[in-house]
This record gives structure tokens, C-alpha cells and sequence, in this order.
């Protein structure tokens, strides 16, 4: 049970006006706030700044809230690891992350641009950073789509490269034409085969 209802009303927010932060319906609020379906992706980031809270926390996966394992992170969707995609997002139960690794969320990798680090199927935890270092694997959103890969700071973008050396490197130039976002750095995966 997620605890959007409850946070919004400690920063004293109205739904209209969450709505409104977030780039949402008043709806999709109230569809929250009745535990229709949970926030995930970008708004699931958006929500833990202005919130000031990690997304265990937003989903209900507190351990003040819900008892669950302190190394269980929740599923909340698909990546691409090829030609990047709308990310698809649902919570699909949890991932284990090793102890000591402070992961926010996994999602499944779909494609095989990644591999061998990353396999289609493998479930990647990723820690919410708006930004990484060079060379360090990110989920990046470029234009509502979103993928898995390397990032290399550019002067005037990003540069994402792909392990596989079949799969072309992607430029993501930043302009007003663009909208480039680092949801967050690959900390370490799941393997279930």
C-alpha cells in the first residue's frame, strides 16, 4: 500500500496541486491515494523530491509501514537493453539486493545491448542519483523512452554506449528540443537462470 495520501497531506499539498508537480491528472492522484496502482518511473522520482524520501518509502515498502526484509527492493517495471523503449511499469513483487547495497528499485532488462554485463531477463537494482560518472551504467530517459546503458558526459549531451558491440552508440544532444534524464545508477543485478 503506497503512501502517497499520507505525504501529501503532511506537505500540506493538495491533489490538484501534486498533480500539477508531477505532470499528471488529478486521476492518476487519487488513483495513487486509493491504491489503484502505484507511481513508477519518472514520476515515482519526482515524487521522492518532493517528498524528500527514497521510493521504498512512497511505495510502502518502509519497514515502519510494511515488514518486509531490509534487502528487498520492489520490481516496478522493464528496461531496454537495445534500441530504447517506453519504459513498461508494474509492480511485479521483489528483487533481493546483497547486503550492504542500498538499492531503490529493480527493473527487468529486456534485449541484449548490455550483455554480457547485463542478460535479457535480469532484474538490475538501481539506486535514484540524478547524475553518474563517466563510464558508470545508468537507467536514462530520452525523450520518453528509456534504456540501459553506459553514459559519457558530452560538452553539449550525453553519450550512451552499449556493451554488446553490435548495438550503435546513441547521442543524446541537450537542447530544447530534448529532454534527457538520468533516473539512476545500475548498482548490481539479479540473475534468475
Amino acid at each position: 500500500m503506497n503512501r502517497v495520501k499520507e505525504l501529501r497531506k503532511s506537505a500540506g499539498m493538495q491533489q490538484k496541486e501534486l498533480a500539477l508537480l508531477i505532470g499528471v491528472s488529478n486521476a492518476t492522484v487519487s488513483d495513487w491515494e486509493l491504491n489503484k496502482k502505484n507511481p513508477s518511473g519518472e514520476r515515482l522520482i519526482k515524487l521522492t523530491k518532493i517528498f524528500g524520501v527514497d521510493a521504498g518509502t512512497i511505495l510502502g515498502y518502509d519497514p515502519l509501514f510494511v515488514p518486509i526484509q531490509r534487502n528487498k527492493v520492489p520490481i516496478i517495471g522493464e528496461i531496454a537493453c537495445g534500441t530504447p523503449t517506453e519504459a513498461i511499469q508494474n509492480n511485479e513483487g521483489y528483487a533481493d539486493a546483497p547486503e550492504g547495497i542500498r538499492a531503490d528499485f529493480a527493473l527487468r532488462c529486456k534485449g541484449d545491448s548490455m550483455d554480457p554485463t547485463f542478460k535479457s531477463g535480469d532484474l538490475v537494482l538501481i539506486r535514484i542519483q540524478p547524475d553518474v560518472e563517466n563510464g558508470q551504467i545508468a537507467a536514462v530517459n530520452v525523450n520518453g523512452e528509456t534504456t540501459l546503458k553506459h553514459v559519457y558526459h558530452q560538452q553539449d549531451g550525453l553519450l550512451l554506449i552499449a556493451d554488446n558491440p553490435s548495438f550503435s552508440p546513441i547521442y543524446a544532444p541537450a537542447n530544447s528540443d530534448n529532454e534527457i534524464t538520468i533516473h539512476g545508477l545500475a548498482i548490481g543485478y539479479t540473475r534468475l537462470f
